[in-house]
């Protein structure tokens, strides 16, 4: 019975290496634009795609810090992801149908909303 154990462990030990080594994990950043936390929940969403492990966007520098396999999607995919959702990244600028549909406080293009939310 302990052999079997033995071979047991062994054996999943050697399934979770295979597929731990052939990811390819990248960390990164990228600027994206928003103003409030609704813009950071909406960015975060839109970063929910297949080979994105972590993504989190810092409301008060911009930046959105990112973790994802680069054998499975591009920067440029995370990307158009984000703008796809309404938000210009350093790479891009959202449509304007996307931006549009936001919600008005998460207008981050309008130079009052942006003045509205420092207060």
């Amino acid at each position: 019975m302990n052999s079997l154990y033995k071979f047991s462990f062994v054996f999943a030990l050697a399934i979770m290496a295979s597929t731990t080594f052939g990811q390819t994990k990248t960390d990164t950043t990228m600027i994206v634009n928003g103003v409030c936390n609704m813009c950071k929940g909406t960015i975060q969403k839109a970063c929910k795609i297949d080979g994105v492990y972590s993504a989190d966007w810092d409301v008060d520098s911009k930046v959105l810090t990112l973790s994802f396999d680069s054998e499975k999607l591009s920067l440029q995919q995370i990307s158009d992801s984000v703008n796809a959702a309404g938000y210009d990244t350093e790479y891009n600028t959202a449509p304007d149908e996307a931006y549009f549909g936001l919600h008005g406080c998460c207008h981050y293009r309008d130079p009052k909303v942006v003045e509205d939310h420092k207060k």
